[in-house]
């Protein structure tokens, strides 16, 4: 009896060893609104380089022009599959502010609206500072991040983040949206 029930072990194991010997399957990469593959991002829902440089660039130096507290800012443009195409930051800018701005940018991506707009509903405010929105803890309600727009469609976002306040932070985000020219 005792080899009978090796025996079927053993072709057991055998059995199951070639699966257990394929590789896992790829995780698909999560993107700024879920799992889901990059998508091809087609040429006239590009943000042109140049413009978003400008645009960044004007931000920060508006920010640091702010009175009566100039703000060391970080200003990102993301395209719509939530890449980077340009991020800036002022001297001296503190590290939470990189992490405000991406997910202020990711909040615009995923809710198709200013995050400014986004604290404002009344079901977010009733929820209150810092709580996990919709179950997605990414979510923030701090104004500064708005989207691109090209033609009435969404092509991109530009989110600025600094330590004197999202009011502030629009200020900024006003004066860099004025470069972009689409």
């Amino acid at each position: 009896m005792k080899r009978i029930l090796v025996s079927a072990l053993l072709l057991g194991a055998i059995a199951v060893a070639p699966v257990l010997a394929q590789p896992a399957a790829p995780q698909q990469p999560k993107g700024p609104a879920g799992p889901a593959a990059a998508a091809a991002i087609p040429p006239e829902k590009q943000i042109p380089l140049a413009m978003a440089l400008d645009a960044a660039q004007t931000a920060i130096d508006h920010c640091l022009k702010l009175t009566p507290r100039a703000s060391q800012a970080v200003v990102m443009v993301l395209d719509l599959n939530g890449n980077i195409r340009v991020q800036l930051a002022a001297d001296g800018v503190g590290l939470p502010f990189f992490d405000y701005a991406r997910r202020k940018a990711y909040t615009v991506l995923k809710k198709k609206m200013t995050s400014e707009a986004f604290g404002a509903l009344p079901e977010v405010k009733a929820a209150g500072r810092g709580a996990v929105l919709e179950g997605d803890p990414e979510l923030i309600t701090f104004p500064g991040a708005v989207p691109i727009m090209k033609g009435g469609e969404m092509i991109g976002v530009f989110s600025v983040s600094g330590p004197t306040g999202g009011g502030e932070d629009m200020k900024c985000t006003n004066a860099g949206m004025a470069k972009f020219k689409l």
